[in-house]
């Protein structure tokens, strides 16, 4: 798809932030976000409502225009942030498999992962190998194609 075009057409996609994302945010108290593949901002822009200081970051340059983030191609390049630098880590319906690692590497101890994951069509992965990339943390939610995984300090 080419995503530019989508969003120079005016077509953004969902407004409402992903569920997953509201459950993660009401979880903990506002910290630092790192919105992974965000497209046109609407899980970022619903952290920034809550209080959250969030990074927003996606290859699309017509999306880092809406959105003023970080222009990366994660599919080629791992996020370039320190590790233990995020409280929540958002990967919303973005499936590059090395990435739940890099997740887990950015985001501190205690903090959380919140993934959502088409889980049958293409592009997609079982709720069994989502988990799977969450072994040894804490499960805050647990449903189909849906996680909240709670980094623990042996992680």
């Amino acid at each position: 798809m080419d995503w530019d075009a989508r969003y120079r057409s005016g077509d953004l996609g969902p407004t409402e932030p992903h569920r997953l994302v509201i459950e993660a945010a009401d979880l903990m108290p506002p910290g630092r976000a790192l919105d992974l593949a965000c497209g046109a901002g609407r899980n970022a822009r619903y952290l920034v409502q809550r209080g959250w200081r969030v990074t927003a970051v996606d290859r699309s340059v017509a999306a880092m225009q809406i959105v003023r983030g970080v222009l990366a191609d994660l599919e080629r390049d791992a996020p370039p942030f320190r590790d233990a630098s995020f409280d929540l880590v958002c990967i919303i319906n973005f499936l590059h498999r090395p990435l739940f690692a890099e997740a887990l590497r950015v985001v501190r101890p205690g903090g959380m992962v919140a993934a959502a994951i088409r889980t049958s069509g293409h592009y997609s992965l079982s709720a069994d190998e989502l988990r799977s990339y969450f072994k040894g943390c804490a499960v805050a939610a647990d449903r189909d194609g849906e996680i909240i995984a709670i980094k623990g300090s042996a992680a």
